[in-house]
C-alpha cells in the first residue's frame, strides 16, 4: 500500500483549494484591468480628437487671417497647426483596435493629406497674387469633411468599447458565477474533510490512549484492536502494538537473565580489578618513558666526549642527529621558515648517507626570497623519506631534487625522484587520501595536504603525479607569505 502522509494530504487539499481560488481572482483581476485599460484609451483617443478638432478650427481661424493680412506670423501660426495635426493623426494610429476604426482612420489621413496640399496651394495662391476663391472654397469643404470624420472614428470607437465592456462585463459576471460555486463546493468539501479526518484520527487515538493507561499501571496483557491506513497515525498504532509486545518478550527475557546477572558478577568484579591493574601498569611504563630533554642532554654529552677525542665524523652525526630530534620533537604545528625546513631535510639526509652511503643524491635549488616564507612545521622531510622507501627501494641509487621558487603571488615547491615511479591506482587513491597506511615518520601526505590547508585557508595545496623523465613528482603551491601576521589562520604557534 503506497504511504501518504497526514502532512501531504492536507498540504495537497489545500494547495488545490487556494490554487483553484488564486486562479479565478487573477482571472478576474486580468478582465477588470483589461476593461480599466480599454476604457482610458478611449478617453485617451477621444481627448486626441477634441484636441484635432480645436487644431483644424485654429487653422481655419489662421488661414483666414492669413489670407487678409499676408504676414509671416499668420503663415508661421498656419503650418503650426498643420503640424499639431499630423501630430495627433500619429497619436490615433498607434489607438486603433478595429477594422472599421482603420478605415476611418484612412480617410482621414488621405483627407488631411489632400488639405494640406490646398493649404500650400493658398499660401503660393496669396504670394501671388492668384485668384484664391475655388482654392479657398474647396478647402472649406475639405475641412468639414476632415472634422465629420473625425465624429464618425470618434463614435466608432465609443461604439467598439462600449461592445468590448459588454463583452468583458458578461464573462466578469459568469467568472463570479463561477467563483461562488467553487466556494460553496470547496467549503462542503472541507466540511466533509475535517468530519472524516477527524473520525479516523481520534479513534484509534483514543484506543491507544486506553491501552496506554492500562499498560502504566502494569498490565501487558491487553491487545489493542486492528487498524489499518496508510498514515502515520497507522505507522504509530502498528508500532505501539509492536511495543507491547516487544516489552512482554523483553520482560520475559530479563527475568531469565536476572539468575545469570548474579552468577557473573563476581566475576565483572574480577574483570574490573584486572583491567585497574593494567591501567596502573600502562601508567607506570608511560611515567619510565624518556624524557626528551633527558635524551638532548645525554646527546649532547656525547657530542662534548667526541670532540674532545677529535671524533669528527662522530661529532658530525651526533650533532645532525641531535638536531634533527630537535627539530621533529617540538610541536608540528609550529610557523618555520622554508630555509629550516630544508636544514630539516638536509640533516636528514646526511644521516642517512652515514648509514647507507651516498646512493641517493640530493639537490636543491631555492630562489633566495622564498628563504622567508612561512610554513607549517614537517612537510617536506616526510616527502623526501617517503621517495626514499617507496620510490628506491628497488633500486640501488637515485637522486631527490627539491625546487621551490615564485610565480606570481604564489610559492611553488616541487620534490622530484628519479625512482621506479607511481602507477595510475596510486596516484588515485592519494587523491582519495587513501595513502593513510603508508607513512613513514608518522606523518602522511594526506596530513600534510590538510595542515597546508588549514595553514593557508585553501583548497587542494598539493598534488602528485608521475615524473616524465622517470619516477614521481610532488607538488606543493601555496600563497606567498612571509609575515606571520598575512596568515589567515592564528591558531597556528609562532616560530
Amino acid at each position: 500500500m503506497k504511504f501518504f502522509s497526514v502532512q501531504s494530504k492536507l498540504l495537497a487539499f489545500f494547495f488545490i483549494l487556494i490554487a483553484s481560488l488564486l486562479a479565478i481572482d487573477i482571472l478576474i483581476q486580468y478582465n477588470n484591468n483589461y476593461l480599466i485599460s480599454l476604457v482610458n484609451e478611449t478617453f485617451d483617443t477621444i481627448n486626441t480628437i477634441n484636441r484635432t478638432k480645436q487644431d483644424i478650427n485654429m487653422l481655419n481661424s489662421n488661414i483666414q487671417r492669413y489670407l487678409v493680412a499676408g504676414d509671416s506670423d499668420s503663415m508661421l501660426a498656419v503650418y503650426g497647426c498643420i503640424n499639431s495635426i499630423d501630430e495627433k493623426l500619429s497619436m490615433l494610429e498607434n489607438k486603433i483596435l478595429g477594422k472599421e476604426e482603420y478605415l476611418y482612420y484612412t480617410n482621414l489621413s488621405a483627407i488631411f493629406e489632400y488639405l494640406s496640399k490646398l493649404v500650400e496651394k493658398l499660401v503660393i495662391y496669396k504670394k501671388g497674387n492668384l485668384p484664391l476663391a475655388k482654392v479657398y472654397s474647396e478647402y472649406l469643404d475639405f475641412s468639414g469633411f476632415f472634422k465629420e470624420y473625425l465624429e464618425k472614428f470618434s463614435e466608432q470607437k465609443v461604439k467598439f468599447t462600449m461592445e468590448i465592456h459588454i463583452k468583458v462585463q458578461q464573462q466578469l459576471n459568469t467568472i463570479r458565477k463561477i467563483n461562488i460555486a467553487v466556494i460553496l463546493i470547496w467549503t462542503l468539501f472541507a466540511s466533509l474533510l475535517s468530519i472524516v479526518f477527524s473520525s479516523t484520527f481520534t479513534t484509534p487515538i483514543i484506543n491507544l490512549s486506553k491501552v496506554a493507561n492500562k499498560i502504566a499501571h502494569g498490565n501487558l496483557e491487553v491487545q489493542l484492536p486492528s487498524y489499518s491506513a496508510n498514515d502515520e497515525v497507522a505507522i504509530l498504532y502498528n508500532s505501539f502494538s509492536n511495543m507491547i509486545s516487544n516489552i512482554k518478550e523483553m520482560v520475559k527475557k530479563l527475568e531469565e537473565k536476572a539468575d545469570l546477572e548474579r552468577m557473573y558478577a563476581q566475576q565483572k568484579i574480577e574483570a574490573i580489578k584486572y583491567k585497574q591493574a593494567l591501567q596502573e601498569a600502562e601508567l607506570k611504563n608511560l611515567q619510565a618513558q624518556i624524557n626528551p630533554h633527558f635524551l638532548f642532554n645525554t646527546l649532547n654529552t656525547i657530542l662534548q666526549i667526541a670532540m674532545f677525542e677529535n671524533a669528527k665524523q662522530t661529532y658530525e652525526i651526533l650533532l645532525r642527529t641531535s638536531n634533527y630530534l630537535r627539530y621533529v620533537v617540538h610541536n608540528i604545528n609550529r610557523v618555520v621558515k622554508l630555509q629550516e625546513e630544508i636544514d630539516n631535510v638536509k640533516n636528514y639526509m646526511y644521516i642517512y648517507s652515514m648509514r647507507f652511503g651516498d646512493r641517493i643524491r640530493l639537490e636543491i635549488e631555492i630562489e633566495e626570497e622564498l628563504k622567508d616564507l612561512l610554513v607549517p612545521c614537517m612537510i617536506l622531510q616526510p616527502l623526501v623519506e617517503n621517495a626514499i622507501i617507496h620510490g628506491f627501494k628497488e633500486k640501488e641509487c637515485g637522486e631527490i631534487k627539491i625546487n621551490a621558487k615564485k610565480i606570481q603571488d604564489q610559492a611553488v615547491i616541487e620534490v622530484v625522484d628519479n625512482g621506479q615511479g607511481i602507477d595510475i591506482e596510486t596516484i588515485e587513491n592519494l587523491k582519495n587520501s587513501s595513502f593513510e597506511k603508508n607513512k613513514t615518520t608518522g606523518i602522511g601526505l594526506s596530513n600534510i595536504a590538510k595542515r597546508l590547508s588549514f595553514f593557508y585557508n585553501i583548497q587542494n595545496p598539493l598534488s602528485i603525479e608521475a615524473n616524465p623523465q622517470g619516477g614521481t613528482k610532488v607538488t606543493i603551491k601555496v600563497p606567498f607569505i612571509t609575515e606571520i601576521s598575512q596568515l589567515p589562520k592564528q591558531e597556528v604557534d609562532t616560530i
